[in-house]
């Protein structure tokens, strides 16, 4: 008996040595937190604690900015490891280890001028995201309707954004052809899901010349073309010394496609939207039941090779 325990010891840590996936990385919202909150499911932060015990390096891949994931990485302990974050769609690379960012292309001046006059064209609200400033470019009506709306709704007006820094600031901008000097990390346009399943192509038409992402069914955000969390993985392989086949990577909507398309293992929650399941090697469970967890105990249990195939 003790030769059988002893032997199926060495299996699995054959199954371990013999896993090819060095680095795990993951999307935030509608991926690794549950609804809307600040939540992970303590199963999932299991599942990964568990890999990050063999060794497995971990990415946060998110839109948002260093502090908006803090309430993550500290939990998961990332600061003590050779970990990364991926951060406002893979333009910001922060590398733990070495304590150190590394910046991608941002949107310039001029590009703020004709993303103001598309948001213009189709009445729609523009938040300019620059650092740790928010500029609301939004119609003097539409502003008045978004307060009343807010106000019954009890939803801040600034929709979260501020949360996480105490500098942070969100401004509102006169609805005219605005200059902003400083750069320009990324647009967030927001409005009803009605609104852009009727506008989407129109507005991705007019602004061809950069990436147009449908983050969620009110959520819209605009970044240059050719930055990605998918970009920002290639660099965070290539100062680990691995290749993009050997990484796993989760994630849920159209701001994930390249990402999920250009790693070994790309996972769509089944929540995802459909483009992501599409882009996808395989598909797990939903944020809500685990999924990740599920992916994460299935390659730590010698079956690499099934989620390669799709099978999980």
């Amino acid at each position: 008996m003790e030769n059988i325990v002893q032997n199926c010891s060495h299996i699995k840590k054959n199954w371990i040595s013999n896993m090819t996936i060095k680095c795990l990385a993951f999307d935030l919202d509608g991926t690794l937190l549950l609804d809307d909150s600040k939540r992970m499911d303590p199963r999932t932060v299991d599942s990964i604690q568990r890999a990050m015990a063999q060794g497995v390096h971990i990415v946060i891949a998110s839109g948002r900015d260093k502090n908006g994931c803090k309430f993550v990485y500290e939990p998961l302990r990332l600061e003590d490891g050779n970990h990364f974050l991926a951060l406002v769609n893979g333009q910001v690379v922060y590398d733990f280890e070495n304590k150190e960012y590394d910046l991608d292309d941002v949107l310039t001046p001029e590009d703020g001028i004709k993303i103001q006059k598309v948001c213009k064209e189709f009445g729609v609200e523009g938040i300019f995201q620059c650092g740790y400033d928010f500029y609301s470019y939004i119609s003097s009506l539409n502003r008045v309707k978004k307060k009343v709306k807010n106000a019954i709704l009890g939803e801040p007006d600034d929709y979260g954004l501020k949360d996480g820094r105490e500098n942070r600031n969100f401004i509102d901008l006169p609805f005219e052809e605005i200059r902003l000097t400083q750069d320009i990390n990324k647009v967030i346009m927001v409005h009803t899901p009605k609104f852009f399943e009727k506008n989407f192509d129109g507005i991705k038409a007019a602004l061809s010349d950069y990436d147009v992402l449908l983050v969620g069914p009110d959520w819209l955000e605009i970044m240059p073309k050719h930055v990605s969390k998918a970009s920002a993985l290639w660099k965070i392989c290539d100062k680990l010394g691995i290749s993009m086949n050997e990484v796993m990577a989760f994630g849920d909507a159209q701001n994930d496609l390249k990402m999920l398309q250009q790693v070994g293992i790309g996972v769509a929650m089944g929540n995802a939207m459909d483009e992501a399941k599409y882009a996808a090697t395989v598909v797990t469970d939903t944020n809500m039941n685990n999924g990740i967890g599920k992916a994460i105990d299935a390659l730590l249990a010698g079956k690499e090779m099934d989620l390669r195939k799709g099978l999980l």
